[in-house]
């Protein structure tokens, strides 16, 4: 078996967060984009009533009127997986659904969150490319931002090493950097 299909093969319990953020349907989507930018997060999950209504990420706060609710912008329903789902199957679900999250559920109880970030450290990604034992791609990459394969390059003035972007992503960060 390969390095890769190794690690395909790990349940995502082992690189999955813990630390989750969550708000309301009726937050402000302006304290929501306060609290992305306090926490440096970009994933907040919805609870209502205790119970996962939806999901929102900093792009949905970004582009959403900053006196809407969150409800008006979040994405419901949720794909949700369980501890025990490997990271290929994540990284499958992920690239099959255009998402680069998805919460962590037992039962009906929210025990985590894994993201695509968490899956490029593993060497996984969307599109099903990973990393040789000396660190280079060994297919073509996948933005690791929005998943696309489309113009994907890893930015000329990140260091080395830096997660790949497609082209629109590098815009947005460029864009979005401050002096």
């Amino acid at each position: 078996m390969s390095l890769s299909g190794e690690i395909g093969a790990c349940c995502v319990a082992e690189v999955m967060g813990t630390e989750m953020f969550t708000v309301t349907p009726e937050t402000a989507v302006s304290s929501a984009r306060r609290l992305v930018l306090e926490t440096d997060v970009h994933h907040m999950l919805v609870l209502d009533q205790g119970t996962l209504a939806g999901i929102v990420c900093l792009d949905d706060l970004r582009f959403a009127d900053r006196d809407a609710r969150v409800g008006d912008c979040m994405t419901s329903p949720v794909l949700c997986i369980t501890p025990d789902t490997t990271l290929q199957e994540a990284v499958d679900i992920m690239g099959a659904n255009d998402i680069d999250c998805l919460p962590v559920v037992t039962g009906t109880f929210l025990i985590g969150i894994v993201t695509l970030e968490a899956l490029a450290t593993a060497n996984l990604s969307p599109g099903g490319e990973s990393m040789d034992a000396r660190g280079s791609e060994t297919r073509p990459s996948t933005c690791a931002a929005c998943a696309s394969t489309h113009d994907v390059a890893p930015d000329a003035l990140a260091p080395p090493g830096d997660l790949p972007l497609c082209a629109r992503c590098r815009g947005v960060l460029r864009s979005n950097q401050r002096c």
